[in-house]
């Protein structure tokens, strides 16, 4: 694919004749992979780190070389993987003649995928700050990686119906390539927390991934590899509510559609949301809405006109 047909295809504004600027508008998946073809002039990717649709990055350049421009300028010459997280705010100049791939995946995504490897907290770690890895390190992998970054590409072009599980797979491979390969460098703190925003965003996402599964919020913390404390005060100070609020409410709002919506009994509802014993539900549902399931939905029923419906009456 060409830079013509990529931009007009992914709705990227250009810089210039040669440039593309990320992330998109408009996205039309969670993912873009492509090959990095030679050109007669080099090519530059603006990563702006916007907060609509946060996109990671990742670049790996076979032959040739570039820069990488924020704060001050970094070379990586051939063979370099560069992994850019999407608050991170950076221009990508690759060499004319250079030859490599590139792949972006959205947050929502790449948390999805991470929160469902075994090295999932190992890899939260890793992804959340900008990687540069050189030769000696990349040179003696560099082909193992450029078969996921070629199999990306391939499903990006041609998918079907187990496109999704395969960019999965490919994706985690290339996190685990970064992971193994940075594990030596010692992690910058700022980095791996990135913005307060950041942090919220993506705790929300894991939320929406793992409400069902009780889990603690130490276990979100450790995921999105941040103390306990520095989660509780992202919340506070961005959302107006700690971690446990935000997940109580997510799970209170998923109980209260399914006692609207299912004509089921409250005790197969309490079951579908992860809970073991339905009393504890009724209890949980009574401390954060004030009354008991069955008194919630038959007001419901209620405030809707009434209705014919039989409900299980329970509790």
């Amino acid at each position: 694919m060409d830079p013509t047909e990529y931009s007009s295809k992914a709705n990227i504004l250009p810089a210039h004749a040669d440039s593309l600027r990320l992330p998109w508008s408009a996205p039309t998946s969670v993912m873009h992979a492509e090959p990095i073809l030679p050109t007669l002039s080099g090519r530059e990717w603006v990563l702006t780190g916007a907060a609509t649709e946060p996109r990671a990055h990742a670049f790996l350049i076979m032959s040739r070389g570039g820069l990488v421009l924020g704060e001050e300028a970094t070379e990586f010459p051939a063979p370099s993987l560069l992994w850019v997280p999407s608050h991170a705010v950076k221009t990508i100049r690759i060499d004319a003649g250079a030859r490599g791939y590139m792949l972006s995946a959205t947050d929502e995504f790449l948390t999805r995928t991470i929160s469902n490897a075994p090295e999932g907290a190992l890899l939260r770690h890793t992804v959340n700050r900008t990687i540069l890895l050189r030769a000696p390190l990349v040179e003696g992998r560099a082909d193992e990686i450029a078969h996921s970054f070629q199999a990306l590409a391939r499903e990006v072009r041609t998918p079907d119906r187990v496109s999704m599980a395969i960019l999965a797979a490919h994706l985690t491979l290339v996190c685990l390539h970064v992971w193994r390969l940075a594990q030596g460098e010692v992690p910058d703190e700022a980095g791996i927390r990135g913005t307060g925003h950041h942090v919220l965003q993506q705790f929300r996402q894991l939320v929406e991934l793992h409400y069902r599964e009780h889990l603690s919020i130490k276990r979100y913390a450790d995921t999105l590899g941040v103390t306990e404390d520095r989660l509780h005060a992202v919340c506070v100070r961005s959302a107006g509510h700690p971690p446990s609020a935000i997940l109580f409410n997510r799970m209170v709002q998923d109980a209260c559609m399914r006692l609207q919506q299912m004509d089921v009994p409250i005790e197969q509802i309490a079951f579908s949301l992860g809970f073991k014993d339905p009393g504890y539900f009724n209890r949980f549902f009574k401390k954060h809405v004030g009354i008991p399931p069955g008194a919630y939905r038959r007001r419901m029923k209620t405030q809707r006109g009434g209705g014919t419906s039989s409900y299980a009456a329970w509790p």
